[in-house]
């Protein structure tokens, strides 16, 4: 694919279908050496699996982008050899910068090596609802432990929250059926009185409005995030917002929102009460969200990492 084309397909979501003549479906992992045999591209841009660059035609460019923690990749202790050796002849890059610090240790390259690429938050954000608060404490994020979800249960169930509701999305994704795991969590926010479940929002409309209607959202993770999608979104509908302090959320919760230690459930309860009642102005934070991860501007430095990879 030349830069012309990723420039053209950079403002719209690639569906990949079979019968899409713009997509190449393989199967497998094992099927990608021969399709990338086949198509003969400039640049292979990979994400998440270092351990698949050895796949990829010894004269195509190789890029690959990180949006998760090393934990995530899924490199095996057996792949580990091959993909510090094969790590020069790759363009890295991560969606943060806290991020590419993790990468760069763990592939035992510079840490100005690996680029920092944002990723874009939908278009929906850009011209968000009009805010028409409730006292809710939204938590769209997949409902995992991971994701803070026994802590802020711990919140709600504090008696200066009982007017409070917390609202958790039953995001299952990418599970088809629920896991143990998820079925736990169902009961115990069915055993909290102000607590409940919410279907997943079915557009990036829908979740606005969900934004636009809360009091404040909350991005309680336990583990480090690679960024933190929902906290820029929340910010882009002006939404207040509390995160902890993981991974590259700190990078994706601008001022007054504030970030609290995932260790300190009195410092989440205060920040949360404090979002609630406060009268600040939120437009900054959400400028800065769109200067930084809006479509072109998130376009512009996803480019500019291109051009340097191919050259």
């Amino acid at each position: 694919m030349n830069l012309s084309k990723l420039i053209a397909l950079a403002g719209a979501p690639l569906v990949l279908e079979r019968d899409d003549p713009e997509a190449v479906v393989v199967d497998g992992p094992g099927d990608l050496a021969g399709a990338l045999r086949r198509l003969a591209p400039d640049l292979v841009s990979l994400h998440n699996r270092p351990q698949w660059v050895r796949r990829c035609p010894p004269g195509s460019a190789v890029g690959v982008t990180f949006h998760n923690y090393p934990r995530a990749w899924k490199v095996s202790a057996r792949a580990w050899p091959a993909v510090r050796a094969g790590a020069p002849r790759v363009a890295w890059s991560a969606v943060s910068g806290a991020l590419a610090v993790a990468a760069a240790e763990t592939l035992g390259v510079p840490v100005e090596r690996v680029a920092v690429t944002p990723p874009s938050i939908d278009a929906a954000y850009l011209d968000p609802p009009v805010r028409s608060p409730r006292p809710v404490v939204l938590s769209p994020n997949r409902l995992l432990r991971k994701k803070g979800v026994l802590d802020l249960l711990g919140v709600a169930a504090r008696p200066l929250f009982a007017d409070v509701s917390f609202a958790f999305a039953d995001l299952l994704s990418p599970w088809l059926v629920p896991t143990a795991e998820h079925r736990a969590l169902r009961a115990a926010i069915a055993a909290v009185p102000n607590a409940a479940l919410f279907a997943p929002a079915a557009s990036p409309a829908d979740l606005a409005a969900r934004y636009a209607g809360c009091g404040v959202v909350a991005c309680a993770v336990r583990e480090p995030e690679g960024l933190g999608l929902v906290a820029l979104e929340a910010q882009a509908c002006n939404a207040p917002l509390v995160t902890t302090d993981c991974g590259g959320l700190r990078e994706a919760t601008f001022s007054p929102n504030q970030c609290v230690s995932a260790e300190d459930p009195d410092a989440l309860a205060d920040a949360l009460w404090d979002a609630l009642h406060s009268t600040a102005d939120r437009d900054v934070a959400r400028r800065s969200v769109l200067e930084r991860f809006s479509p072109a501007a998130s376009g512009e430095r996803l480019l500019r990492w291109v051009t340097e990879a191919v050259r």
